[in-house]
């Protein structure tokens, strides 16, 4: 019973993949013609609960770029870390202390600003998912708040984590 239903919801996933493709593209071509957007749920919803070794071999920045993924909203380090535990990833590969491992995972998040953002309100986002010129604004704020243009704070918590 449970391999018929696991089936159906692959094939559920993958007819929720065309439908937001089919959104995706009524919606270029409205915007093409100089009309606003039809669907807001463009987005591709994953049906199912995480599998046991979902993240299980997988490197940090991918099994966190998955979970986000499939939660589809920023999520703080904390249910991201519950996630990938959940998820099987194997944080003693990591080599960090299981007292320390929430807080080297959001140092991880914070420096790997190429996949991830960080926000305002301390969660985490796929840099993809916000507009450049907002991302820009926010690092420069960030740097004023700190006096300079770069995030020394992230850089400072590094070294001090790494010590």
């Amino acid at each position: 019973m449970e391999a018929a239903i696991s089936e159906l919801q692959e094939h559920l996933n993958l007819q929720l993949q065309e439908a937001a493709e089919t959104k995706k593209m009524i919606n270029a071509l409205r915007k093409r013609n100089g009309q606003e957007p039809l669907y807001a749920d463009v987005a591709v919803e994953n049906v199912g609960p995480l599998r046991p070794d979902q993240f299980y071999g997988k490197p940090l920045a991918a099994a966190a770029g998955e979970y986000l993924e499939r939660r589809k909203q920023a999520c703080p380090a904390e249910e991201i870390m519950r996630g990938l535990e959940q998820g099987g990833f194997d944080f003693d590969g990591t080599g960090w202390k299981e007292k320390d491992r929430l807080r080297m995972l959001a140092v991880s998040l914070a420096k790997n600003n190429a996949k991830f953002h960080k926000l305002p309100n301390n969660t985490f986002g796929l840099l993809s998912w916000y507009d450049a010129a907002v991302i820009k604004r926010a690092k420069e704020e960030r740097g004023k708040q700190n006096g300079s243009v770069e995030e020394p704070e992230t850089e400072a918590v590094e070294e001090k984590a790494s010590a």
